[in-house]
């Protein structure tokens, strides 16, 4: 048995509709607001950041014991050096055999602190590199907090806007859907969850406007003869469709 409702209610449809409408853009917009993106984007990349600072200041600080070590290598050397020259220096070395060696000890050592001198300039080098790294990091970093905030604070406005529209727009429909029947109101909003958020289209001219497809004049002439309060549905998308006289019968 065909669903009836007054001509009104199903006129009134229309108007929930709408707003139906008007909240799936909405909705739409909120989905898409470019900051979002932009804010996820840089979620990301202050991830990455956080990363590369850490492995470059462990790096650091590893480079700088390093330093301390080369430092204390190179210190040994000199004092073990200066040591054998002070011993060569004060004569109570006496012997050939023994003088020679300690001459040699002497040069030995002068050649291993030149390479650990070497080795301590190399670390020192590659700890200015880090550490120039990890400044240049912490700037990027400052940045993209920055462009953070600015970002999220303007993601935020245009959401409470957008929000607030779909408050007032929830509120105009519970006022239009309140004085509706139940069984019609519960037909459209089954067919508008099945059918992308369009449970009602108005007959226009012979066509309905949910799916635009022109109706066969058999179907239009059945759809003559029933009573404005019963509820037609479209045979092609099968929407509740609303009778008006924009509908060319």
């Amino acid at each position: 048995m065909a669903l009836s409702a007054s001509a009104h209610d199903q006129a009134e449809l229309l108007a929930v509709q709408a707003l139906d409408t008007k909240l799936l853009q909405l909705a739409h917009k909120r989905a898409t607001i470019s900051q979002i993106n932009e804010v996820q984007d840089l979620e990301v990349t202050l991830g990455s950041l956080d990363m590369r600072i850490v492995a470059a200041t462990t790096e650091a600080s590893d480079l700088e014991l390093a330093v301390r070590k080369a430092e204390s290598d190179v210190e040994q050397v000199t004092l073990r050096a200066l040591k054998d020259q002070q011993r060569l220096d004060s004569g109570a070395v006496s012997s050939s055999k023994e003088l020679e060696s300690l001459q040699h000890e002497i040069v030995s050592l002068a050649a291993r602190q030149a390479e650990l001198e070497e080795v301590e300039l190399e670390i020192m080098e590659r700890l200015e590199e880090t550490r120039v790294v990890v400044s240049q990091l912490k700037i990027e970093q400052e940045a993209a907090l920055q462009s953070m905030t600015t970002a999220t604070a303007l993601r935020d406005e245009q959401m409470a806007e957008i929000d607030a529209e779909v408050m007032e727009i929830k509120a105009e429909r519970e006022t239009l859907a309140a004085p509706l029947a139940s069984e019609l109101l519960e037909l459209y909003n089954k067919i508008r969850a099945d059918f992308g958020g369009v449970g009602a289209a108005l007959l226009q001219r012979g066509a309905c406007q949910g799916c635009r497809i022109a109706m066969d004049m058999t179907e239009l002439d059945r759809i003559r003869t029933l009573s404005a309060e019963t509820v037609v549905r479209c045979d092609g998308c099968r929407r509740i469709l609303v009778r008006t006289a924009e509908s060319g019968l």
